[in-house]
């Protein structure tokens, strides 16, 4: 058997050295074993149930889903000829078996390369040597330098010199395994006659590629085969739709043409127009393919999400004439193709869902999408789009096929109700999903005010759909939902395609030693009682462990668990509290060494409370890696007050600049991750944000806040990072931080944010204050401009870790119109010559989120680059900048509020990042417009020759905009903080504040007896006590 291996060559030498090094080690390891492989008695058993696999992947199995109810009763066949024809067919595979064993050999095989270097821009002469010094004579390389638009057009026109049976294709860049000629070999030898195999593909972060779904095809309980045969006339789950990690008989490669007008389809294309031909592949476990582009799943990394041709041309000019076309053709669309289509149609909305909207779809054209996906939608069967077979690839929640019903149908589209033993499930057609009681209520946040409790959640909108009521019910009393506007939207390319319908609820807590809080949904005549969820860190209580808890009211006599769909409430004692915690702190040590660690926090928690909570604590957050925004001006203020009643703590990473900055300052950051900064998290009572999500910002997420969440009882204040004038209600609204305050510098962000989306409305949060740091913008201006664009999603990375934490390096992001357009920018000819000839210097400032990029950039000697991360100083970069040019950033204010001149520049050629609110920028911006770079360097060639001095009509325009424009916004925060925490932060329980030492002594003691903890720790408390210095020293020292 000969192979010729297609590899497309790229002007990126490190990619195109990592394959050629792969193909070195095939060499090497061909000589190795003399370039022969055994055939024969060694794979005589796997061979024949390699061949049976083709018979197993016909089965009719309705436990496997993996035919439909349609496909079955489609089957003629009767259950005795199944029998008959499968013993058939196991006497002729027995048979071939023995054949096999008797002709035992040695099969040779031999490997052609053929490497395309038209884009080869290094010496072309050394790969076309780079095979011949392993001396391997089985192994050769043909060079092919004809010029390409797409890989694939390059092999089919590389196909012609390929002297091998079959044709393997890698991509430079990639990794396969150097033993695919003999694994290939041993394939075609045992199970000939087949055009087309694959092998398992995988991408550098460890995901799949789609469509090979092996688990389906391979028993796993079992021993892997050498080659299963997987026939897609019922197996829709594995087959390949991209060259790289196919194998194809050379003479079909040859016969089929490729259609290079489809662009990012023209793959697709020819493997679903080949695979609907064959309804046959192999594939041969043992080879692994490891890709360095990706492929449509990935939400990240593939390049189509960036590209408008991948929303619009791939749907028009591909997708939906050619599933017509396969209509047409075959009377049926084949149902892998349907599958495969559903898996590209749900891989876009993946890529575009609320926050991960790349904005190639610009604003307020979301709605014409969706409908452009629905019509397509409309040529594909329903139970194929409901995903009635599980495909791996098409796997997504029952909200979302709900969705694509509606696109597909109409807005009238509903779900079935279904009765079956007494419960009811909902569906369509002859497609069952779920009981109703699964569509979940969301319990987003819980307080305890005045003998009640105030409840904010939001309900399903499948349930909201089908349901004739819904209601809570408590102490035998109905409580009638109240819905309210806020945010409750899912969005995707930012348009709304549904929304949980956001409800407040007050309850009145009854005097009774335990009662429940149930919600109920009433189906006609029939009640179904609805699971309650609590998927925020707000929620207070969750269902992390069976003893999880949360203890409130006026003495905290009341305790709260989630339990049989309900929220149980108990009266409890010092005592039970007690017990409830020592089995919580069981239940946490037993389970792993994760909880471990924060069942330790628990136990330091309410070791050290006595000490810590004797005065107020106020926290401050700005960006963990980077200080200087509003929070840390309001810390250095009320740390000036020299009240000796309110502890102030500054979050700050360690690592960071801002922290050595603070410290020679005289000041003591907190630093994250510290037990100190841990323990000042669960003891704060303010806590003052810049940016929202404050439990990722102190390094909780979902699973782990569930551990802890009970503690906490802060109340956060907002001091704003950016003006809140644009919709932005999903990171601004009142419950995404539980917000209590929020400090506002102008009427219109007051306007904005009273509308029902924010959900501020009645709750006295919105101030007129001013944000603190404007108080230190004071105007001393040199030569200079400053150019700060905001950020673009598809310019970014996303977040991997904490959004509190600085993004990874984005190795797409020079191919982003961003980047083309400002690099252009501050290396334009004119913007030089001109900031030269009236001595200006020019300061590219980059945003935080994409710093990371700065080496991207273009150097020249009147701009300096400059990453807004390390020891840069906002303030400064302001306060001695003549002038701006921005676009959407919210940093304009600033500059604003010094009445000093901004240009924008809206650049035509990249999305915009702005949902217009209250402020427009037609009649509200501090400065002109510009479309282009062009208009952008006539303005501020103008403003240079007249000494960058803001014009009058935006002068007038900034002072209508801010309220204020002294230097005493953290003053006025600082009185509004001081009242609201006389009125609302609750007094401790002094009987829990003065625990003595015998007390919690015996805290251990039971914890030791109980089992919570292990007999041989019970010196912890005394290892952890004086390592933080004295009992009686322990608040000072923490």
């Amino acid at each position: 058997m000969k192979l010729s291996i297609l590899c497309c060559l790229t002007d990126k030498e490190e990619l195109n050295k990592a394959t050629i090094e792969v193909f070195e080690k095939m060499a090497a390891y061909g000589l190795g074993k003399n370039n022969k492989v055994r055939i024969g008695e060694e794979f005589a058993n796997a061979a024949g149930e390699g061949c049976m696999a083709s018979a197993e992947g016909s089965s009719t199995d309705i436990g496997d889903s993996d035919l439909s109810a349609d496909d079955i009763s489609q089957e003629k066949i009767s259950m005795g000829e199944k029998k008959k024809h499968a013993e058939t067919e196991k006497e002729k595979e027995e048979k071939k078996s023995e054949t096999v064993v008797s002709d035992a050999q040695m099969a040779e095989y031999s490997v052609q390369f053929v490497l395309n270097t038209s884009q080869v821009t290094a010496d072309k002469d050394w790969y076309n040597n780079v095979i011949t010094r392993i001396g391997n004579p089985a192994f050769t390389v043909t060079i092919d330098d004809t010029a390409y638009t797409a890989p694939a057009e390059a092999y089919h026109q590389m196909a012609e010199k390929a002297e091998g049976d079959y044709c393997a294709f890698i991509e430079a860049g990639d990794v396969i395994s150097e033993n695919l000629a003999e694994i290939l070999t041993n394939g075609i030898t045992i199970c000939p006659g087949h055009h087309v195999y694959m092998i398992a593909k995988t991408f550098a972060n460890a995901t799949k590629g789609a469509f090979r779904n092996f688990l389906k095809v391979t028993d796993s309980k079992k021993e892997l085969k050498p080659f299963y045969v997987i026939d897609l006339k019922n197996k829709y789950d594995c087959y390949p739709f991209t060259f790289a990690g196919t194998i194809l008989k050379t003479d079909i490669l040859k016969q089929h043409n490729v259609n290079t007008s489809l662009g990012l389809e023209i793959e697709r294309d020819f493997f679903l127009r080949l695979m609907a031909e064959e309804m046959k592949v192999v594939y041969l476990p043992g080879v692994e393919y490891t890709a360095y582009e990706y492929e449509e799943h990935d939400i990240t990394f593939y390049r189509g999400l960036y590209m408008q041709e991948w929303y619009f041309d791939s749907i028009t000019e591909f997708w939906m004439p050619f599933l017509t076309e396969m209509e047409e053709k075959y009377g049926r669309i084949p149902v892998f193709i349907q599958y495969n289509f559903m898996y590209s149609i749900h891989a876009r909305f993946e890529g575009n869902m609320d926050n991960r909207n790349k904005h190639v779809i610009e604003e307020g054209h979301g709605e014409e999408y969706l409908e452009l996906i629905g019509k397509a939608l409309g040529l594909i069967e329903e139970s194929i789009m409901l995903n009635r077979n599980k495909i791996a690839a098409c796997i997504t929640g029952d909200t979302m096929k709900w969705v694509y019903g509606i696109l597909r149908n109409g807005q009238d589209y509903k779900f079935q109700r279904f009765f079956l033993a007494g419960k009811i499930y909902y569906g369509i057609g002859d497609t069952l999903f779920n009981s109703v009681m699964s569509l979940s209520t969301n319990i987003l946040f819980i307080n305890y005010r005045d003998g009640k409790l105030e409840i904010d959640g939001t309900v399903h909108p499948i349930l909201y759909s089908m349901a004739d009521e819904i209601y809570f019910k408590y102490n035998n009393v109905k409580y009638k939902i109240e819905y309210n506007g806020r945010y409750g939207l899912t969005k995707a390319f930012g348009a709304a395609i549904c929304k949980r319908h956001s409800f407040h609820l007050s309850i009145p807590v009854a005097k009774k030693n335990e009662t429940a809080i149930s919600c109920e949904a009433k189906f006609g005549t029939q009640i179904e009682a609805i699971t309650l969820r609590f998927p925020s860190h707000f929620s207070r209580v969750c269902g992390a462990f069976t003893n999880s808890h949360w203890f409130f009211g006026d003495n905290r006599e009341y305790m709260m668990t989630s339990e049989r769909r309900s929220m149980v409430i108990r009266k409890v004692s010092k005592s039970q509290k007690f017990v409830k915690e020592l089995k919580l702190l069981k239940d946490m040590f037993k389970k792993d060494n994760w909880t471990r660690k924060y069942a330790i926090f628990r136990m330091l928690y309410f070791i050290c409370r006595p000490f810590m909570t004797r005065k107020p604590i106020w926290m401050y957050i700005d960006k963990i890696y980077k200080g200087g925004d509003s929070s840390e001006y309001l810390y250095k203020y009320a740390s000036a007050q020299n009240s000796k009643d309110i502890k102030h703590y500054y979050l700050v990473d360690k690592k960071s600049t801002d922290y050595k900055r603070l410290k020679k300052e005289g000041y003591k950051p907190l630093v994250r991750d510290s037990l100190k900064h841990r323990l000042v998290f669960l003891y704060a009572d303010m806590m003052v944000i810049s940016n929202s999500t404050v439990y990722a910002f102190n390094g909780y997420k979902l699973k782990n806040s569930a551990f802890i969440r009970d503690l906490p009882h802060f109340h956060v204040c907002c001091v704003q990072h950016g003006m809140s004038i644009q919709k932005i209600a999903i990171a601004q609204n009142r419950l995404r931080d539980n917000l209590r305050l929020y400090f506002c510098a102008s009427k219109y962000e007051i306007e904005n944010l009273s509308r029902p989306v924010y959900d501020y409305v009645g709750y006295d949060a919105l101030k007129l204050t001013g944000v603190p740091r404007y108080d230190g913008l004071k105007d001393r201006a040199k030569k200079q401009i400053m150019i700060s664009p905001t950020w673009r999603m598809q310019a970014a990375m996303p977040v991997r870790t904490s959004e509190s934490e600085q993004r990874d390096y984005n190795p797409l992001f020079k191919e982003s119109e961003y980047f083309k357009v400002f690099n252009a920018l501050i290396n334009d000819k004119r913007l030089i010559e001109a900031a030269e000839k009236y001595g200006y210097r020019i300061k590219y400032v980059l945003h935080p989120i994409v710093s990371s990029q700065v080496e991207d950039f273009d150097k020249n000697d009147f701009v300096d680059i400059v990453p807004a991360v390390g020891d840069m100083s906002y303030e400064d970069m302001f306060c001695e900048s003549s002038l701006m040019v921005t676009d959407f950033s919210g940093i304009q204010f600033d500059f604003a509020y010094m009445r000093k001149p901004l240009v924008y520049l809206h650049h035509k050629d990249i999305p915009q990042h702005y949902e217009e609110g209250t402020f427009h920028y037609n009649t509200m911006a501090f400065g002109e417009i510009c479309h282009d770079n062009d208009e952008l360097i006539d303005t501020l060639i103008e403003y240079m020759q007249n000494d960058c001095q803001m014009k009058p009509e935006y002068v007038k325009r900034a002072d209508d905009f801010f309220y204020y424009r002294d230097h005493n916004n953290c003053e006025r925060i600082y009185k509004e903080m001081i009242d609201y925490q006389e009125k609302y932060v609750l007094l401790k329980d002094i009987n829990e504040i003065q625990i003595n030492k015998n007390r919690r002594l015996s805290v251990w003691i039971c914890m030791i007896k109980s089992e919570c903890i292990s007999a041989k720790i019970w010196w912890l408390p005394v290892f952890l006590l004086p390592r933080y210095g004295k009992e009686e020293k322990i608040l000072q020292h923490l």
